[in-house]
């Protein structure tokens, strides 16, 4: 099922993510025991984290979340280009998300060594679904690190981690979740927002076959939510 829901402003955006995530959160771990959520970077995920430590940072009991990086960059987790690394600090501004169980991905000798070792993190995990994923979409189409026409959109079997290489945003080699780990979301959150979004956007939705329509179909069809949560300044004419 696909649901699209338009917010004035994206502090509105941030707000209803936040708030859908401890929901998602919650019934996850009185269903399973635990809950799986798939972080993302970029400025509106960010405004969302933040959103969650100052409003919902009681609401969950984080030792039993254990969370992952969509995509990262080639970069040590210190740096300012890192996903992982900025949304930890985030994190970590809170007590109440110390218990959270973070599995970090180790930055090795090259991207493929750092993806097959973070292919082997979230294998050892047993993990059959992720309960929440959160993505961004990039003004080309792209999100998690899934470029038009970069290799690393081609199906890869099983696995569930892709390595890439010459993606056109610095820096150029990074690692990603794969189409294949997509069909294992119980809930796909994308945030739809920004002008420079707009027509991209408008694009997804009306032509499909772009990195973030093909995600977002792989999730639907098998048999995940998407939540589009869009704001003004991308809705446009969709």
């Amino acid at each position: 099922m696909t649901e699209i829901r338009n917010y004035d402003t994206l502090a509105l955006v941030a707000s209803a993510a936040a708030e859908n995530a401890v929901e998602i959160l919650q019934e996850a771990i009185i269903r399973n025991g635990e809950a799986y959520w798939v972080l993302a970077g970029g400025s509106s995920p960010i405004a969302a984290y933040k959103e969650l430590v100052q409003d919902y940072a009681d609401a969950v009991d984080w030792s039993k979340v254990t969370v992952l990086i969509g995509d990262e960059r080639f970069v040590p987790l210190d740096h300012e280009d890192s996903n992982w690394g900025t949304i930890m600090k985030i994190f970590d501004a809170n007590e109440y998300f110390k218990d959270m169980v973070r599995i970090e991905p180790d930055i090795l000798s090259t991207i493929e060594l750092t993806a097959q070792s973070y292919e082997s993190r979230i294998q050892s995990l047993a993990i059959n679904q992720f309960d929440l994923v959160w993505i961004g979409v990039g003004e080309d189409g792209h999100t998690l690190s899934l470029f038009p026409a970069n290799p690393a959109l081609v199906d890869e079997a099983s696995t569930w981690v892709v390595s890439v290489h010459h993606a056109p945003k610095l820096p150029s080699e990074r690692f990603s979740l794969s189409l294949e780990a997509m069909r294992h979301v119980t809930e796909l959150v994308i945030f739809a927002t920004g002008a420079s979004k707009k027509n991209i956007l408008r694009q997804a939705r009306l032509k499909g076959g772009l990195p973030i329509s093909v995600v977002a179909e792989e999730v639907e069809s098998s048999g995940g939510e998407v939540r589009w949560l869009y704001d003004d300044a991308a809705w446009g004419e969709v």
